[in-house]
């Protein structure tokens, strides 16, 4: 009968072999812990942003058209995330436009005032 040889010589493995696969999966996990956290800390801060951004845009008092005319559109396209949202959003910012490039303060109408208040109750609520 014929005999087969083998072409390699057996591998040895050494003794901490156990060792590293322990080390190699524990530092699997821990990198996989700390991705999980970084992104998980990411998260909250983009809520806690914008909590923040709507709580200045509660405040806006209206009474510099201008400058509140420019916080609406710059926080409000922030904050709108549904297309209905985004569609009503535009709208406004489109009828505040006027405001923007004024060189003499004007007043906002009332029903414009309204829309953004009803807006601002929506984001509320969504945001809540």
């Amino acid at each position: 009968m014929n005999e087969i040889n083998d072409i390699f010589a057996p591998v040895t493995v050494p003794d901490n072999s156990l060792y590293l696969l322990v080390f190699f999966i524990l530092l699997f996990f821990i990198l996989l812990f700390a991705l999980f956290y970084f992104y998980k800390k990411r998260v909250q801060k983009n809520k806690r942003d914008e909590k923040y951004y709507l709580n200045i845009l509660l405040h806006s008092n209206f009474y510099n058209v201008k400058q509140s005319a420019y916080l609406f559109t710059y926080y409000g396209r922030k904050l709108a995330k549904t297309q209905e949202q985004k569609k009503e959003l535009e709208h406004i910012i489109s009828q505040l436009f006027l405001y923007k490039y004024q060189q003499k303060p004007l007043q906002i109408p009332q029903k414009l005032h309204k829309e953004i208040e009803k807006f601002l109750g929506r984001l509320r609520e969504f945001y809540a």
